[in-house]
């Protein structure tokens, strides 16, 4: 994602007005595929403000862009749990549409990444316990839903990433943007077969693979955020699995494309999902404790059939976690870990290389644009 410096507070700028409220640009904070990212003041005529994400494309619309936010939102509006931000409005204002969303204030995962890896040591196994347990817990709630006959939705968000998980200021934990989730709404766009959405380095095999995909698919992408969270480092960045792929040589995915552009060719990110192990998952989880290296070993295995069948036992096996370990950890501990982090990485501000201006303005993304 490319940052754009923030917006002078001084001379607010308004995007547009419904209704007597107004909404007014604080800053950019990003562009992707399917729109550009705004953070806004929202302005009632009566009543207190309060900050919102606005999702806006700066082009004109296609009819496939129309009818993919048409489908985020509806898809938005019967997603209703705490762990996920929620989807307010779609407003067309210019020609253009702007999708109003939830402001969740804290760190994006990616953010929390970068500071560890600044400051060389990984968050604490209860912080990615509690972090990965309330994402699996959203996620059983968004991979269950059903419509008003009872018929399974069958949602797959597709791109579970550290950006799309946030840590707010007072622990609480959210899932966002599910701009490029699967479902069964009627009318949905379907996205054409050999085109990968979202962010691939967290992609199952079986996506990779351009195969059908379910809620499972999302369990290994959230194990991949969950041992990058434990180790400081992604699976596939790995030496053991790098140089086995790189000795196999690229896989061939006919035709196949990233609908966004992604830090690593699509070839290679397939020959290292292709070639990795579960001996490549223990090598790289040997300082974790034996019991969480088990639930590491399981979301990470390459057959969707052997990995943990629903968010919600993913959820409850980090929870009996912290419960043997005699651990009590919650929103309070996790907002306070993460705080501490940054405050760690600040005093080696100048070697700074962290994504989001909210903690070093400056700062370049931490693994290629995004």
């Amino acid at each position: 994602m490319s940052i754009d410096r923030p917006e002078s507070s001084n001379h607010p700028r308004l995007l547009f007005s419904v209704d007597g409220t107004r909404y007014e640009l604080v800053r950019r904070l990003g562009r992707r595929s399917n729109g550009e990212l705004l953070l806004a003041q929202r302005r009632y005529a009566k009543g207190p403000a309060g900050s919102v994400i606005i999702k806006r494309l700066s082009r004109p619309l296609s009819e496939t862009q129309k009818q993919r936010l048409k489908e985020e939102v509806q898809l938005a509006y019967r997603l209703d749990h705490p762990g996920i931000a929620k989807v307010y409005q779609l407003v067309l204002h210019g020609g253009l549409p702007y999708v109003v969303m939830e402001y969740v204030e804290g760190r994006s995962l990616e953010t929390v990444l970068s500071v560890t890896a600044m400051r060389q040591r990984p968050m604490s196994e209860a912080f990615v316990c509690h972090v990965i347990s309330e994402v699996a817990d959203a996620l059983h709630h968004a991979h269950t839903r059903t419509d008003e006959h009872g018929r399974p939705l069958g949602i797959v968000h597709r791109d579970v990433s550290p950006e799309n998980i946030r840590v707010g200021s007072s622990g609480e934990v959210k899932l966002v943007d599910f701009g490029v989730a699967y479902s069964l709404l009627p009318g949905r766009e379907a996205t054409t077969a050999n085109v990968l959405r979202g962010d691939i380095a967290y992609a199952s095999p079986e996506r990779m693979r351009l195969e059908k995909v379910d809620h499972r698919s999302d369990l290994f992408s959230l194990g991949l955020v969950m041992l990058e969270l434990l180790t400081g480092k992604h699976l596939f960045d790995l030496e053991d699995v790098e140089q086995a792929a790189q000795a196999s040589g690229p896989v061939a995915l006919t035709e196949a494309h990233c609908e966004e552009p992604s830090w690593v060719p699509i070839a290679q990110m397939a020959a290292r999902i292709q070639r990795f192990g579960p001996e490549d998952v223990e090598r790289a989880t040997q300082r974790i404790s034996a019991s969480l290296r088990a639930v590491v070993h399981r979301a990470l295995r390459r057959e969707p059939a052997e990995r943990y069948q629903s968010g919600l036992e993913l959820r409850d096996a980090l929870r009996e976690f912290l419960v043997v370990q005699g651990r009590s950890y919650g929103r309070p501990e996790a907002a306070r870990e993460a705080l501490v982090a940054v405050k760690e990485a600040e005093l080696l501000r100048e070697s700074a290389d962290v994504l989001e201006p909210d903690v070093f303005p400056d700062a370049a993304p931490r693994r290629g644009e995004h």
